[in-house]
């Protein structure tokens, strides 16, 4: 008797057991606890699509030399993965997959953390992940509506020039190995006030493909800003000696406009950054790298930035430019000597008061391309001189 009482007392817990099993196998690959995201497997089909996942989007490059995917022959969990191939680097583009989600004052003050596992199969580029945080009234409506950007925009009645997006929070994890296995990338960034559209992106720059699968975006306590002792450098890699997968690169999408990295020519160490492209465009614009800084500690202090150039027969000039970014507003200042033509390595530099309520820091080194010539980077420096001199930061218009 003692051993059947025991054997039926045990069913509500085997029955109990079995029930959680079932649930853990149900549950998505890449779902969890405070994943904020939309199919973050993968798993789930977009409806009357043939292959594309719900949730999620890809960018339009339209080359027939891109090419974006959902399949189950390579995964990491569950039956699902994404992938994103590039075949031509004639034009230098971003191709990614992306999703976009609203947020409101009640996420404000909070990190975001992107988490996602990624492979690469013969990448020559760079592959990447990303996370950025806007106020953008134009892609919030464009979301909420269901249509493109474009269309929104022409909706609500604003133009590019009076587009008021405003980027807040930026952080870029870039991976350039031809090949690996599966790896966890992840990113962490503050969520400023008064931002209202996150995008999370996975993509590839360069030939090569990125398969992606398991992603999370988790809102979390946000950590305490790194302190930025007086005097140091700031910059990652400011010599350009390592891979370059620690700056952002603005290429505009015209053929054969190139950065590489040049050990023939350097003012110190072993190499410089060197830029060309072909003569002529219909609108030439700025080209160059940058490092992005989302660290509220540089509000209210005084920075001074610099960086050498050395241009060979160009056409056009160098610059550096400092960009503040605040809920209100963007203040910007650039170098003012003319660096064009051939010259010796040339040190531009400024400095500037960056205002309270600066949330993201661009340091730029640019050149105005596509132009005859050639340039070279070298010797890049950002460091906190100390309070801002002046009571409050001045503003001025981009």
């Amino acid at each position: 008797m003692s051993s059947r009482r025991c054997l039926r007392s045990s069913f509500p817990l085997l029955a109990a057991l079995l029930a959680l099993l079932a649930l853990v196998a149900a549950t998505p690959p890449g779902s969890g606890p405070g994943n904020v995201l939309k199919n973050p497997g993968f798993e789930e089909p977009l409806k009357g699509h043939p292959w594309m996942p719900s949730g999620w989007d890809t960018s339009r490059a339209g080359l027939p030399t891109v090419f974006f995917g959902r399949d189950t022959f390579d995964v990491h969990e569950g039956r699902y993965a994404v992938n994103v191939a590039n075949a031509s680097t004639q034009f230098t583009m971003a191709h990614n997959w992306s999703q976009v989600l609203l947020v409101g004052p009640e996420e404000w003050g909070k990190d975001l953390v992107l988490s996602i596992w990624t492979r690469n199969v013969g990448v020559e580029g760079r592959a990447y992940v990303k996370v950025d945080a806007y106020r953008d009234t134009i892609s919030k409506m464009a979301h909420i509506w269901g249509i493109p950007r474009d269309d929104a925009a022409a909706r609500l009645g604003i133009n590019f020039v009076s587009d008021p997006s405003r980027d807040l929070a930026w952080k870029r994890l870039v991976f350039s190995d031809a090949e690996t296995g599966w790896v966890r990338r992840e990113v962490r960034v503050f969520l400023p006030p008064t931002t209202n559209v996150v995008f999370v992106r996975g993509g590839i720059i360069g030939i090569g493909q990125l398969i992606l699968d398991d992603a999370s975006l988790a809102l979390e306590p946000a950590q305490a800003p790194e302190e930025l002792p007086l005097g140091k450098n700031l910059l990652a890699d400011p010599g350009f000696e390592g891979d370059g997968n620690l700056w952002e690169y603005s290429i505009p999408p015209y053929p054969e406009i190139r950065a590489e990295r040049d050990t023939t020519v350097f003012r110190s160490g072993k190499a410089s950054l060197r830029f060309t492209s072909l003569p002529t465009a219909m609108i030439p614009g700025p080209t160059g790298v940058a490092q992005v800084f989302c660290n509220r500690n540089l509000s209210g202090k005084r920075v001074r930035f610099s960086a050498f150039i050395k241009p060979d027969s160009l056409r056009s000039s160098a610059f550096i430019k400092l960009l503040c970014k605040t809920p209100d507003d963007t203040k910007q200042e650039v170098s003012k000597n003319i660096i064009s033509g051939t010259m010796d390595w040339t040190e531009a530099k400024l400095e500037i008061d960056v205002p309270p309520e600066t949330y993201a820091l661009w340091a730029w080194i640019n050149y105005t391309a596509p132009a005859r010539g050639y340039v070279h980077f070298d010797d890049a420096s950002l460091e906190v001189l100390g309070p801002a001199t002046a009571a409050e930061g001045s503003r001025s218009g981009p």
